[in-house]
């Protein structure tokens, strides 16, 4: 019993922490990607600003910066093959940018921010900020460490919970089976001390009254058995006087 009461904790106990943890590290993770996407999707912004301005000497200064802050390459595809910043592919998502529509592309090696910018003297430029796979996922396997650690500790409280669950059960359970087996032996004297939960208490009550109701019958039987031997005795002695 005690077993699998810890079984049964665990397994509950496992249900919960995966319904819980499992949404919350997918939490994690989205937020993480969501963060890294809007720090890139800001240098975007602050570059297609400037190159909106149409002051060369200010994009290339705002292109510089953004580089050299180290966290999110920007590249400035201008008309043509001609380009500004970081070396990039022109893919399918800066064409399609190119055509006046800001777009965000998922790429197996992280996330393309492509920004149109129009109305310039150069025709319509394209900001591309790029995002890596690693940085859109930087702090989450550390979370999710976090996450097992705590999953591992409440995993732990509850075994020692039902543990002590079944102690507290098995206890008072093992005592009447006791007293059972010492009335089954002829000790009359056996009683259970209330213990557990108030079921079991009950059980307990109703034993010690069934030895009491046994002792009382008993002793009520040899009680008769004694009279009735007087009875026996009493004429059989007379005849024996009067022969």
């Amino acid at each position: 019993m005690r077993r699998r009461l810890a079984l049964l904790a665990v397994a509950t106990t496992s249900l919960v922490l995966v319904a819980f943890l499992v949404p919350l590290a997918v939490l994690v993770s989205t937020l993480a990607a969501e963060r890294a996407t809007a720090a890139a999707t800001t240098w975007a912004q602050s570059v297609a600003t400037a190159a909106a301005l149409g002051d060369q000497d200010t994009l290339d200064a705002t292109v510089r910066q953004a580089n050299s802050s180290g966290g999110t390459p920007i590249t400035v595809f201008l008309a043509g093959h001609e380009f500004l910043g970081v070396p990039a592919p022109r893919g399918p998502g800066v064409e399609l940018a190119a055509r006046g529509r800001s777009v965000t592309v998922e790429t197996p090696a992280g996330r393309e921010i492509l920004v149109a910018v129009q109305g310039g003297e150069r025709g319509t430029m394209v900001v591309r900020a790029f995002v890596s796979a690693e940085r859109l996922r930087q702090g989450v396997g550390r979370a999710w460490l976090v996450l097992g650690l705590i999953g591992l500790a409440l995993l732990t409280v509850g075994i020692v919970v039902a543990d002590r669950l079944a102690r507290s059960l098995i206890r008072p359970v093992g005592q009447v089976a006791g007293v059972s087996r010492r009335l089954a032996g002829g000790d009359l004297d056996a009683r259970v001390e209330p213990a557990g939960p108030p079921e079991i208490r009950d059980v307990g009550a109703a034993l010690n009254h069934l030895a009491a109701r046994i002792r009382e019958l008993l002793a009520r039987e040899r009680e008769a058995v004694a009279d009735l031997s007087h009875r026996l005795r009493t004429p059989v002695t007379a005849l024996r006087l009067e022969a």
